[in-house]
């Protein structure tokens, strides 16, 4: 194979050398490093600025959701209290006569109750005393109790 003369170039002596003096060299591999660096903190911004738009929108919707719940509220309360409130005006302009009917009605239940109540603590102390009687007849059955016995003397060995 043969080569053509004008393929080569001369390396002109002025012209400089192949490769970068040692400083320079050194100098565009730390520019190399830096701008790599910055591309990793730019990045790592974006993924920052990023997640603090998506915590952001997530703290929005909360605070929209604590509203409208604390506006329920509110509307539930504000509800009642007007409830109450007409009750409590419409009972106040009821007649005296029909209030007094009211109470007088009120203590008539109230009365029927306790004697309800004083009629059942009645019936539990004499079906108290039946079972202890019961129990004491069938004690003394043979078998329970020796003849002349107690029930005090009474043991399980």
């Amino acid at each position: 194979m043969r080569r053509k003369s004008d393929m080569w170039q001369e390396l002109d002596e002025h012209g400089g050398s192949f490769l970068p003096e040692v400083g320079v060299q050194e100098n565009q591999s730390a520019m190399a490093k830096l701008g790599d660096r910055l591309d990793k903190v730019e990045q790592q911004l974006l993924s920052q600025y990023t997640s603090i738009a998506a915590y952001a929108q997530i703290a929005q919707q909360s605070v929209d959701a604590a509203r409208a719940e604390g506006r329920a509220d509110l509307d539930r309360e504000k509800t009642t209290l007007v409830s109450l409130a007409e009750r409590v005006r419409s009972e106040r302009s009821a007649e005296p006569a029909e209030t007094l009917a009211r109470v007088t009605n009120l203590e008539d239940r109230f009365d029927q109750l306790s004697q309800l109540f004083t009629q059942c603590l009645r019936n539990q102390e004499e079906l108290a005393r039946s079972i202890a009687t019961l129990l004491e007849v069938q004690m003394r059955d043979p078998g329970w109790i020796s003849a002349g016995d107690s029930t005090v003397a009474l043991s399980l060995r």
